[in-house]
């Protein structure tokens, strides 16, 4: 990436919005195809900056989240690529063979192609012991962290399939117990419910409302609210499986979106207004994972590119 606050210039090829394993990684490859770009977001790392540990990245047996980041963001700093982190963009504009790319903090960018990359943001709790505790057993991904509660008992909270889910994998990796909790019971799948329910280290309780996360410097236990009395559930994990909202508000009206809010994008990641794309969580394919984030986000500038040569 160039130094800080370039200047910005009169057109680019590829604007890319976010800069999280797949706008940094869709980032290389736009570069590396001569295509003029540049990456808007309101920071560097997105989701993956949570992530205390990583080891399904292949080539890393075991990396903490901000070290993979950087790792990305010094691999971008090795093209011409324009960064303008800080900004928050709140409007994509289709404009004369191309789209104007607005922030919220007044930066401006025309381009011939967007690729979307804004990720997802957590329903979180919002309890105490949530922040303190993140990557110290709180976790928001149990495909991303269920092998390190091996031998261990864990808490699960949410509300649909995939709080279940997550119950389901914590056990299979070796959970000694887990206690899925929710105010009203889950809904799920009838295959599913029955898998929960077949299961004797999974425990259900709903009813209570998580009120507070314990520990110190690491996770102890899930305090839940019933009836008006506190009681504590043991854990050494506290998996939040309360859903994800998509971070795609500015696309509304631009781009074709699902139920979820998630872009709908076809094979080459591209969204339904030509000259579009999307990558990673912010899009409807399954699968909410860095590695498919990063493969998504080159899918995307790869098909920029042959599509802006194609023009």
């Amino acid at each position: 990436m160039t130094s800080p606050d370039p200047a910005p210039r009169g057109r680019y090829d590829v604007v890319i919005v976010g800069a999280g394993p797949a706008g940094l990684s869709a980032a290389v490859y736009a570069a590396r195809q001569g295509l003029t770009t540049a990456v808007v977001a309101g920071s560097i790392g997105g989701q993956a900056m949570w992530a205390r540990h990583v080891d399904n990245y292949i080539g890393w047996q075991l990396v903490t989240g901000p070290e993979l980041m950087e790792r990305f963001r010094e691999h971008v700093s090795q093209f011409d690529v324009d960064c303008f982190d800080g900004n928050l963009v709140n409007a994509i504009v289709p404009a004369e063979d191309g789209f104007e790319v607005f922030s919220r903090e007044g930066l401006s960018l025309k381009a011939a192609a967007v690729i979307i990359a804004t990720g997802r943001a957590i329903n979180r709790l919002a309890i105490p012991g949530e922040d303190e505790l993140l990557g110290r057993g709180v976790s928001y991904c149990a495909t991303c962290d269920a092998a390190f509660f091996s031998g261990k008992e864990v808490v699960v909270v949410g509300p649909g399939e995939s709080a279940a889910d997550a119950a389901l994998q914590l056990v299979r990796v070796g959970a000694t117990k887990v206690t899925l909790v929710n105010s009203v019971p889950v809904v799920a799948p009838d295959a599913v419910l029955e898998k929960l329910a077949d299961e004797p280290r999974i425990e259900t309780r709903f009813g209570g409302r998580p009120v507070r996360i314990e520990g110190d410097g690491q996770v102890a236990g899930l305090v839940l609210e019933v009836d008006g009395a506190e009681e504590r559930i043991p854990a050494a994990g506290v998996f939040i499986e309360s859903g994800a909202i998509s971070a795609s508000e500015f696309a509304m009206g631009l781009v074709e979106l699902n139920d979820k809010g998630e872009i709908v994008v076809g094979k080459a990641q591209q969204a339904s207004t030509p000259g579009v794309y999307a990558a990673g969580d912010v899009t409807d394919l399954f699968g909410k994972q860095i590695v498919l984030a990063a493969g998504q986000g080159a899918r995307a500038a790869m098909a920029a590119g042959r599509d802006l040569k194609r023009r």
